[in-house]
């Protein structure tokens, strides 16, 4: 088995975009519904509560569509996990970070056999270290909360998910998105992804095609000449630290 591009990058999108910031309100990365809750096409954000902070690593949240690629089989998801880590010192947090939920894009959700939903795990933990290169050890994970949730069907739209944990200021946040092995069901799932600037990579793991360690998907996508695959995946709490 190998990695399945959903169809070719679309170039010449806008790229000049600041990232790896944290952003003092709501990102555009929630839940589709009704219209009040539709994620702005722009990347834009909306007032928040003092204190309150969102964590990204990409120049927007929108979401590219026939951009993503994952482990699949006859057109159906195998497993796969995604994953971002984000080094609290880089976003000049100075106090503890009480992190509240957690955003990802979605490409393509469709549950198999006429189902709303299929199921998967949002996992947070801190990371222990400054990743280097272009894989994670996941021996310097630390599980601080775990999630089953129920993805719902729908093209390019997000999922948040309210997730509880404290991150001390020295350390890192990392956020997997375990996908369970749906080919039996026939579910069908493709991350949210765009081609703005990322400042770090998201990384992606996928044992039944070969990737048993959590490794870079730019990289992957570069080895096979997809061009820019930058995952949509945010983390939001609260913090003491007076803004500037």
């Amino acid at each position: 088995m190998r990695w399945f591009l959903v169809c070719l990058v679309i170039a010449g999108c806008a790229r000049a975009r600041e990232q790896n910031s944290i952003v003092g309100g709501i990102t555009d990365a929630r839940p589709s519904g009704d219209g009040d809750d539709v994620p702005p096409p722009d990347g834009s954000t909306i007032d928040a509560p003092p204190g309150q902070v969102t964590l990204t690593q990409t120049a927007s949240n929108a979401i590219t569509m026939n951009n993503s690629f994952g482990c699949v089989v006859g057109g159906k998801t195998l497993a796969n996990s995604y994953y971002r880590v984000f080094t609290l010192a880089d976003y000049n947090v100075r106090t503890t970070l009480h992190i509240t939920s957690v955003s990802f894009g979605i490409q393509t959700a469709a549950g198999g056999g006429g189902a709303a939903t299929q199921p998967a795990t949002v996992n947070l933990g801190t990371y222990g270290a400054v990743p280097q290169g272009t894989m994670l050890d996941l021996a310097q994970v630390r599980s601080l909360a775990t999630m089953a949730i129920q993805i719902p069907n729908g093209n390019a739209t997000a999922m948040t998910v309210p997730i509880a944990g404290d991150v001390a200021p020295t350390t890192g946040v990392i956020v997997e998105l375990a996908i369970p092995d749906g080919s039996a069901a026939g579910n069908k799932f493709f991350i949210g992804t765009n081609t703005d600037d990322e400042r770090a990579p998201g990384y992606t793991l996928g044992p039944d095609c070969g990737f048993t360690t959590p490794t870079s998907i730019q990289s992957i996508a570069d080895d096979l000449n997809f061009g820019p695959v930058h995952m949509v995946m945010t983390v939001t709490g609260t913090t003491s630290d007076t803004p500037n």
